[in-house]
């Protein structure tokens, strides 16, 4: 995680229930529902101690998964399911340069902001645009860029090695897209719905754009102890469809 956060952040994980709480401020005791965690503890160099009630807690550098539960939310985020696998396809890396559309909530551009050398994050609803920034604030990322600007207009941007479009309209980018993407750039959309998809696959006619794949990603966990094997009775579902696209 080359681009972790400039602000030491703590995670406390109460050990029997697995409970976290985020650390931010040191210099005061952090109160929570298992007791209070002393500031000398909260800012030694031990990795497990008690609370004023007794409770034994895991105390750790807060890592970038950490703070993703910590993200406000507003609208719908991107699941961190769909942004690994936008994250293999593509084989982004600390040398890569990204501009992502529809920046909602900062999920998806944070999350590339943490292993990317540059995100730009164009967000036009002004109150996304106010949680991604918050968001933002919190993560301590200093490669991220937010823009309250409209991509539909144009991208600033050049020479970009991923493009991600979270837009109910991802066709009137595919223009800007090509002049802002390197040879062998990738582009990712993302739709809620088949039909705005079908609508953007038959505005790539006539671009650089191969389509490699569109995808849908399930996610079903398992209950595994002693006595039980079985997956769970709720699975995580359809989030939206992904379509891959690489410049030619």
């Amino acid at each position: 995680m080359v681009n972790m956060s400039k602000k030491n952040y703590k995670i406390l994980i109460e050990s029997n229930t697995g409970k976290k709480y985020l650390v931010k401020d040191f210099s005061e005791d952090y109160h929570t529902s298992f007791g209070i965690i002393s500031s000398k503890d909260i800012k030694s160099k031990k990795t497990k101690i008690k609370s004023s009630t007794g409770k034994h807690f895991l105390l750790l550098d807060a890592a970038f998964p950490d703070l993703w539960e910590q993200f406000q939310r507003g609208p719908q985020i991107m699941l961190q399911k769909d942004i690994g696998l936008i994250m293999a396809k593509t084989g982004i890396n600390k040398d890569s340069e990204v501009v992502d559309a529809g920046g909602g909530s900062g999920s998806l551009c944070l999350s590339l902001a943490n292993i990317c050398k540059k995100v730009a994050v164009y967000e036009i609803n002004p109150e996304h645009h106010k949680v991604v920034q918050k968001n933002i604030t919190l993560s301590g990322f200093t490669n991220v860029t937010l823009k309250h600007d409209d991509i539909y207009q144009g991208i600033k941007e050049n020479g970009l090695d991923l493009i991600t479009l979270d837009l109910p309209e991802p066709w009137q980018v595919i223009k800007h897209a090509e002049k802002a993407l390197k040879d062998g750039g990738h582009m990712v959309i993302y739709l809620p719905n088949l039909t705005q998809m079908q609508k953007f696959l038959t505005s790539l006619k006539g671009s650089s754009f191969k389509v490699l794949e569109t995808v849908e990603l399930l996610e079903r966990k398992w209950v595994i102890n002693e006595q039980i094997m079985r997956p769970e009775f709720q699975m995580l579902g359809h989030t939206g469809f992904m379509t891959f696209c690489r410049k030619m």
